[in-house]
């Protein structure tokens, strides 16, 4: 490699704009701040958005472009030695991820608008017919389970939450570089299978983070066709998928 300047990291606008957009969401909510209450929250999830867009970049500049430690510590105004200490360990755990991600399973059921009316973990905080339908058939499917919610993104089933009233699309609802971010610290940003079990407004955000996600409904009209399609998944004998399960919670 020539130099920094050569390396074709420099050029990767696309993927570089996908992994700054978390930064950029809290950037503007800074901006909107009212009170100094506001201002410093939003400045601690900035810098804590800014640590994990350094780490993504760098971790992505050596393990898919080829950069050393020397390349990212001039890149940063720092030395060789100071680079490799702070993101050795997270480019040998995104080069394990990537291994075992091959064979890891993610599915991914939406959020519903009935809910209980007092904060309970995700898992049981949705009691609507069309989400019990979507965790019927991921029970089928197997896999690691997430819920898609539209305020808070990203959710383990055992993740604490408070009863809200937002759906994907409208204003305030969690945004692709949000939905990333959290992949990302969930270790599944290179899960091998993801399946989400939701109409479009769910279902693209997801696929805009996994481009190859499988995407059963896709095709039906309304509800009842989706609940049809749901009902035969659930009946539809499958291999069970042993994946890492995980408990942390995680909110955006």
């Amino acid at each position: 490699m020539s130099g920094i300047g050569d390396n074709p990291s420099c050029r990767r606008a696309p993927q570089l704009h996908a992994t700054t957009g978390h930064v950029a969401e809290h950037a503007a909510a800074l901006a909107a701040a009212q009170t100094p209450s506001d201002a410093l929250a939003t400045l601690a999830a900035l810098e804590a958005a800014c640590r994990e867009a350094r780490e993504w970049i760098a971790v992505d500049a050596v393990l898919i472009d080829g950069w050393s430690y020397a390349d990212v510590g001039r890149a940063m105004g720092t030395t060789r030695q100071a680079a490799s200490k702070a993101y050795a360990d997270a480019v040998n755990t995104r080069m394990r991820r990537t291994v075992m991600g091959r064979d890891d399973a993610v599915v991914i059921v939406p959020c519903g608008v009935a809910k209980l009316d007092r904060p309970a973990p995700a898992g049981r905080m949705y009691t609507g017919s069309y989400h019990r339908a979507c965790r019927r058939a991921a029970d089928r499917i197997g896999g690691r389970l997430l819920i898609l919610s539209a305020r808070y993104g990203l959710l383990t089933p055992n993740t604490e939450i408070e009863p809200y009233e937002l759906r994907m699309g409208q204003p305030g609802a969690v945004s692709v570089p949000t939905i990333r971010a959290q992949a990302r610290r969930l270790g599944i940003d290179m899960a091998g299978t993801v399946t989400v079990l939701a109409g479009r407004d769910y279902a693209d955000p997801i696929t805009a983070v996994w481009p190859h996600a499988r995407r059963p409904l896709d095709g039906t009209r309304g509800m009842p066709e989706q609940m049809a399609v749901l009902a035969e998944l659930a009946r539809t004998p499958t291999t069970p998928v042993v994946t890492n399960r995980h408990t942390e919670g995680l909110a955006a």
